[in-house]
């Protein structure tokens, strides 16, 4: 309190109020005690004062964590401030509280601020603290990119559109689009791309000519239209592909590749070529009749094509077809590789029309309404075609041929030009020139000589210039059968032929027993002449032992007499005497061998004197006996 004297002239105020209003109102208390009870009283409003003040200084003083972030408002507007801190916020200002958002390294958020409506996008890995007017719209996962993979990316605001090829992480732009990760093509020896220009709408090809790194990735307005398979063209075949500008290309196993293909070692082989179906172009598809059984088209009442399921127009072509439908076939599988959420997949009909849109008809007439067959790889071996022809002879005699035909294709350029039906036109000419010819022959003289009929008449019409038009070769014609149309002339025919086989197995029989009996003439021939053979050599035989015999005591003989002479060659030197002296000797040996003989057996042998030689010595006076 306040004491008015020590204050002198001052004014009798502290604290704000007058002590002398105070006391007033206090009542008949001294002057003393009025001031004392009000300076108490001013000083327990100051600390209570003090003590609101400190508790409200106090609780705006804050700490905040690394995460946490104080959302402001103020009349003017909002602040923030991140963590971390610490310190006094402005106790009257409105505080939200709230945490940072985490961002991890394949994350990204997009962000709004409400006041400019302008949108940004934050990318992690960081912690992310929003400004006093954003927003999060969304969350996302990154678009991570291996190296074979691509995203394209289209910005909304601008319409541009730009292609991120891997290995990356992209984070797309807040206005940006994509359609998810897509594989690149594998573009290789087997196996091509056509892509499309978004602006000028023409499409190429991409090749390893043009791609020699093996994987193609598109550019920003360039999309995959179709990924094609090499086309292999087998040694024998040929296939016709037509461009935009009606232009045909032959592509034939027989000959070399063209030098507009992109074309290597890898994917021509000896004999055969391949290519890729340019852009713009399709392959040419032909319609030809079907004569590939023995129940083909008689000429009178064409089957009808459901008949022949396999012939009717509506079959797919077959599965041997490697250049053409069963390589497109495959083209799907490719297509549903280049996207992870199946952007490229097409349903059935979707598949279907789009390989049709690599065919094209040729267009042109047929001579022949029988059932068809599309055909787009031209097999230039020979071909096949079974015929039934219905005939006259001159005597006004239908007869029903059935046989076969064999022809090939030599030139598919004039083939292209004359015909889209080749089997048909080769069945009704070769039925015109049978006709014509059998037209002119009796039925008896076709049923002996119907081989050489057909064939002359197939022979003439190999120099028609219908073949050469063509590009076709006639190699033969056969008949395999024949019979007559008429039952009654049926009958006819086959009594005449039940005679006829009488006659030929008589023939046959009497002919195989004149073969016995020659056979038997033969043999006794054969025997005799080996008997007389064997006589003449057992007689030569006989000879030859006994002049070997011979031969031999001969040679014995004179050995004795050589040595009989050579031992008395001291002796006598005569050689007169020395062989008179052997010939007694010999004669002595035989007597004596005679007398052994004679002496040894029963017989009786008379002898004269001569024969034995003897002598009787008579006296000198008479004579000799």
């Amino acid at each position: 309190c306040a004491n008015p004297e020590q204050d002198g002239s001052r004014p009798n105020q502290r604290a704000g109020f007058s002590t002398t209003s105070s006391c007033a109102a206090m009542g008949d208390l001294p002057g003393n005690d009025c001031q004392k009870k009000a300076c108490v009283f001013c000083l327990c409003a100051l600390v209570l004062a003090s003590v609101i003040l400190f508790g409200v200084c106090m609780g705006s003083y804050v700490h905040l964590g690394p995460d946490d972030q104080v959302l402001l408002k103020k009349a003017t507007g909002k602040y923030v401030v991140n963590g971390p801190w610490s310190g006094q916020l402005h106790p009257f200002h409105g505080q939200t509280w709230r945490k940072a958002m985490l961002l991890d390294p394949l994350q990204y958020a997009i962000v709004q601020d409400i006041l400019t409506s302008i949108k940004r996008t934050e990318t992690g890995p960081k912690l992310l603290f929003l400004g006093p007017y954003d927003e999060v719209q969304s969350t996302n996962q990154k678009i991570v990119l291996q190296k074979h993979e691509y995203v394209r990316l289209t910005d909304r605001s601008t319409g541009e559109e730009r292609v991120w090829r891997g290995p990356d992480t992209v984070v797309p732009e807040v206005t940006e689009t994509n359609t998810g990760i897509q594989v690149a093509v594998f573009v290789n020896v087997g196996t091509a791309v056509v892509t499309r220009n978004k602006l000028t709408g023409l499409q190429d090809l991409i090749t390893t000519c043009s791609n020699p790194e093996g994987v193609w990735f598109p550019k920003a307005l360039e999309e995959v239209v179709d990924i094609r398979e090499l086309i292999h063209v087998l040694p024998h075949e040929a296939m016709v592909v037509r461009d935009v500008d009606g232009r045909t290309t032959v592509y034939s196993g027989q000959e070399p590749p063209s030098g507009g293909q992109c074309v290597s070692a890898d994917n021509v082989g000896v004999g055969g070529t391949a290519f890729f179906l340019p852009p713009y172009s399709k392959i040419v598809r032909m319609s030809w009749s079907v004569y590939t059984d023995s129940n083909a088209d008689t000429g009178v009442e064409p089957a009808p094509a459901e008949e022949n399921p396999e012939a009717s127009p509506s079959t797919s072509p077959p599965p041997s077809r490697r250049m053409a439908a069963a390589n497109y076939h495959q083209v799907g599988k490719f297509e549903r590789r280049l996207s992870r959420e199946d952007v490229h997949v097409f349903d059935d009909k979707t598949e279907e029309r789009r390989l049709e849109s690599i065919y094209v008809d040729q267009l042109g007439s047929s001579m022949s309404t029988g059932p068809k067959r599309m055909v787009t790889a031209i097999d230039l071996r020979t071909q096949k075609s079974f015929y039934r022809y219905e005939v006259r002879t001159n005597d006004n005699v239908r007869l029903l041929l059935e046989g076969t035909i064999f022809w090939n294709i030599q030139d598919v350029h004039k083939l292209l030009n004359m015909t889209s039906d080749p089997e048909g036109d080769v069945w009704a000419k070769s039925r015109s020139v049978l006709i014509a010819a059998i037209s002119e022959t009796s039925l008896a003289t076709f049923m002996v000589s119907f081989n050489s009929i057909v064939l002359n008449a197939f022979d003439k019409s190999k120099g028609s210039t219908f073949w050469t038009d063509r590009g076709i070769n006639m190699e033969s014609i056969e008949l395999n059968n024949y019979k007559p149309s008429d039952e009654r002339t049926a009958d006819t025919l086959q009594s005449i032929i039940r005679q006829t086989v009488k006659r030929i197995n008589d023939l046959q029989k009497q002919k195989s027993e004149n073969d016995v009996l020659k056979e038997k003439l033969e043999a006794d021939i054969t025997l005799e002449k080996n008997m007389t053979m064997l006589i003449e050599q057992q007689a030569l035989n006989a000879r030859i032992v006994a002049e070997t015999a011979g031969a031999t005591e001969g040679g014995r003989s004179a050995m004795t007499i050589g040595s009989f002479m050579d031992g008395l060659n001291v002796t006598l030197s005569n050689s007169t005497e020395r062989l008179e002296l052997y010939r007694q000797h010999k004669l002595l040996a035989s007597a004596q061998i005679d007398t052994q003989h004679l002496t040894e057996g029963n017989a009786s042998i008379y002898m004269s004197p001569k024969d034995m030689e003897l002598r009787i010595q008579l006296p000198s006076h008479s004579p000799e006996l």
